[in-house]
């Protein structure tokens, strides 16, 4: 009896080890993604207010949180940039309306594009529902918008922004979220990561008043301030920023699959061992 209380002690605290050791290296490899997410997030910051010449002369903005700015950039606001306006069209469906498909709030908040590129955002299940002829011809995406999210239960979610790479009929800007539109591709594409970037994100969280619920308003999203390259300057910053992100994202995404592999492997293990399947004495 003794003996196989010593055994059941031993089988425990070996399979005990080997769990926490995978503990740690998941712990190090998700740590590992949280460093290049900041780094993700510092590289757009970095592009989007000092340029990618590092001898560019350098001129104070005169807006606290963004600092200096290349001499030749002009700070602008938003309103005086693009056209914003808040979608009103609801996931509910009306006889006497079209039916549409709804790019909703997850669509724009976990796609950094919308496009019918399945590479881009694979399988992307737009949600179907109806709206009048008004709302379609306000709210049908169009290549170069960029759609945010205007609110939320948590402030830090708000203003996260999606560009809308193609042409896209009989898809429909749902609600709770702002269309940004009116800038030229190349620039819809530098203000879709001006808005990733710190400084916008810093003025977005403080704009959104709330208690339970946080929300920007028409004037927060006018006003956002963030300084312009000129026109031929936009194309070169914003594929810099996709090039440098895109292999950033694909080290995340073989980082994270390492780990669901940990995990499935922690998984396995446990299973092995409560059935009987490994002997566990034997482990190393």
């Amino acid at each position: 009896m003794k003996s196989g209380v010593s055994v059941g002690a031993t089988a425990v605290s070996t399979l005990r080890r080997e769990t926490a050791r995978i503990d740690a290296l998941i712990a190090r490899k998700t740590e590992f993604i949280e460093l290049l997410a900041r780094k993700r997030q510092a590289l757009i910051t970095h592009a989007v207010t000092k340029g990618l010449d590092p001898n560019v002369k350098m001129k104070d903005s005169g807006v606290e949180w963004i600092g200096e700015v290349p001499e030749h950039w002009e700070v602008k606001r938003l309103r005086h940039v693009a056209a914003f306006k808040n979608s009103n069209v609801d996931k509910k469906a009306y006889d006497e309306q079209e039916a549409v498909s709804l790019c909703n709030y997850t669509d724009v908040y976990y796609n950094e594009f919308i496009t019918p590129n399945e590479f881009i955002t694979p399988n992307l299940p737009f949600m179907q529902a109806t709206a009048s002829p008004a709302e379609i011809e306000q709210f049908s995406l169009k290549k170069g918008d960029v759609i945010i999210t205007k609110d939320s239960e948590d402030p830090s979610d708000i203003g996260i922004p999606s560009l809308v790479k193609e042409e896209m009929p009989g898809i429909v800007c749902g609600y709770h979220l702002t269309i940004i539109r009116g800038a030229d591709f190349d620039t819809a594409r530098l203000l879709h990561r001006i808005i990733q970037s710190h400084p916008t994100r810093a003025h977005f969280f403080v704009e959104a008043p709330g208690i339970t619920r946080y929300g920007l308003s028409q004037d927060a999203i006018g006003d956002l301030r963030f300084c312009l390259p000129p026109e031929n300057e936009r194309a070169a910053i914003a594929d810099y920023i996709d090039r440098e992100t895109a292999r950033i994202d694909l080290l995340i995404g073989k980082v994270q699959f390492s780990i669901d592999l940990l995990k499935k492997r922690r998984s396995a293990l446990i299973t092995a061992a409560v059935t009987g399947q490994i002997d566990l004495r034997e482990s190393t």
